[in-house]
């Protein structure tokens, strides 16, 4: 695999995977999971939360690596 997307592949899938960690910490401790009820739509609702904040936190673990790269 060429370098250049052997680096984006491996910081975008670090970001996703401390974006998801966050996610989980919120959904379990945080603010997020005082507000979920045992309904059925739930779920939807933490998968949402979840994929956003990974791929927020992917492109900006991306974008900051990029930019100190010299």
């Amino acid at each position: 695999m060429p370098s250049l997307v052997l680096f984006v592949v491996k910081n975008l899938a670090i970001g996703a995977i401390i974006g998801l960690t966050v996610a989980c910490w919120l959904v379990a401790f945080g603010t997020v999971g005082s507000h979920l009820s045992s309904g059925r739509g739930d779920y939807v609702a933490v998968v949402m939360i979840a994929y956003s904040m990974a791929s927020c936190f992917g492109m900006g673990f991306l974008a900051t690596a990029l930019m100190f790269l010299e």
